[in-house]
């Protein structure tokens, strides 16, 4: 093999490890896209939890439970 065929070659095989490379990284940008979204829903539902009333725990405030 001659040494601009060896060029070509690593060329080659350089232009498929870039484009796999950008693959994966597509791949992992939109994962973390749906993990945000996902982050923020979770977020958003944890804060209207926070808000809620507790009727429960307000009911029984100072009440020992029967356990006890």
């Amino acid at each position: 093999m001659s040494e601009i065929e060896d060029l070509q070659v690593r060329i080659a095989f350089q232009e498929d490890s870039i484009e796999e490379l950008t693959r994966s990284l597509l791949r992992q940008e939109r994962r973390m896209a749906e993990l945000e979204q996902l982050l923020d829903a979770v977020q958003r539902r944890l804060l209207e939890l926070e808000q809620k009333p507790h009727h429960n725990a307000s009911a029984n405030h100072g009440e020992i439970p029967p356990h006890y």
